[in-house]
C-alpha cells in the first residue's frame, strides 16, 4: 500500500533506480525536452516513491523557466496505481513550487491524459502535427533571400539574440531557458538564424531521426512578422535536408496558431492526424 512506501525528493545518487523504473516501469511519461529525464535530478520539484525493495514512482516538474512547471517525467511500476502513485507525489511537488502556481503537461498517451482530467487540470491547447514529403522540391526561394535577407547556420554567439526572439515571439507558455536555448543548438542537426543588417530577426531548430526531419522550432521577432521570414526560414530548412537526402520533414503547431498553420500548408504541409492535449493546473 501507498502508506507503507517512503516519500523524499530525488537526489542524483537516485539515477539507477531511475533508470530501472525507465526501462521496467508499465506507466511512463517523459516530456518532449531537451533533457533527458535524468538531467533533472538535482533540481526541484522531483520526488519519488519507494517500496521495500524498489522505486516505485517518480514525478519532477521544475520550472524552467520560471513561471511554468512542465511535468518533466512522471513513472510508476506495475505494481502501483498510477492515480495512488499521483495523489502521493503531486501534493509534494506543489509544496515545492514556491510562487510557481502553473503546472502544465502534454499528454502524450491517452492513459497520462484520462489521469490528468481525473485530477483537475483543464484542456488548454491541442497539438497537432503535421508532414512534407521532401520528395517534391521546396519551390521557389522566398522573397526575402532574392532581395538580400540572409539565412545562415546559427554559431554560439547568437544564442543570446536567439534567446530574445523566442522570449517576444512566443506566449509564457512555450518559452525556452537559456539554457534550453543552448541545448536545442547543441541537439539539432540544422540551426539557422535569418538576418537583416546586423540584426537577427528569426531563427529554427530542426532535429534528425532515423526516420525524418523534425522542425523542432521556428519563430520570427514580432516586429519582423509578416514579411517573408518564416517562409524563408522554412524553405531553407527544406533544400537543406532535401540535400541531404532526408525524405520527410515533419512540425508540430499548436491547432490554434492559425497563422503557423497557414506557412505550413502553403509550404505543402499535411496533417497527419496525430495530435496532442496540453494540460494546465492552477493552484
Amino acid at each position: 500500500m501507498i502508506v507503507e512506501h517512503q516519500l523524499r525528493q530525488a537526489t542524483p545518487e537516485d539515477s539507477a533506480r531511475l533508470r530501472q523504473l525507465l526501462r521496467d516501469g508499465q506507466y511512463i511519461h517523459r516530456h518532449l525536452d531537451w533533457r533527458s529525464p535524468l538531467e533533472w535530478l538535482g533540481q526541484q520539484p522531483f520526488w519519488l516513491l519507494l517500496g521495500a525493495e524498489r522505486l516505485e514512482a517518480a514525478l519532477a516538474c521544475p520550472p524552467d523557466p520560471p513561471g511554468v512547471a512542465w511535468v518533466r517525467l512522471f513513472a510508476c511500476s506495475e505494481r502501483e496505481r498510477p492515480s495512488e502513485a499521483w495523489h502521493a507525489l503531486f501534493p509534494r511537488a506543489l509544496e515545492n513550487l514556491g510562487h510557481t502556481n502553473v503546472v502544465a503537461a502534454i499528454a502524450l498517451r491517452p492513459w497520462f491524459a484520462t489521469l490528468l482530467e481525473h485530477e483537475r487540470f483543464t484542456l488548454y491547447q491541442r497539438v497537432v502535427t503535421l508532414w512534407r514529403d521532401l520528395n517534391l522540391p521546396p519551390g521557389e526561394p522566398p522573397t526575402l533571400l532574392r532581395a538580400g535577407g540572409l539565412i545562415r547556420p546559427m554559431h554560439p554567439d547568437d544564442l543570446e539574440a536567439v534567446e530574445e526572439v523566442d522570449t517576444k515571439a512566443f506566449e509564457w507558455l512555450w518559452r525556452n531557458s537559456s539554457g534550453d536555448i543552448y541545448r536545442s543548438w547543441q541537439q539539432a542537426a540544422y540551426a539557422s538564424v535569418a538576418v537583416i543588417g546586423d540584426e537577427i530577426v528569426g531563427f529554427q531548430f530542426s532535429t534528425l531521426s532515423p526516420t525524418n526531419a523534425h522542425l523542432a522550432r521556428l519563430a520570427v521577432h514580432p516586429s519582423w512578422q509578416r514579411r517573408g521570414i518564416g517562409q524563408a526560414l522554412l524553405y531553407d530548412v527544406m533544400r537543406y535536408f532535401c540535400e541531404h537526402h532526408i525524405s520527410q520533414l515533419t512540425v508540430n503547431t499548436q491547432q490554434d496558431n492559425h497563422a503557423s498553420l497557414a506557412l505550413y500548408r502553403k509550404a505543402g504541409f499535411r496533417l497527419t492526424g496525430e495530435d496532442y492535449l496540453v494540460y494546465l493546473y492552477t493552484h
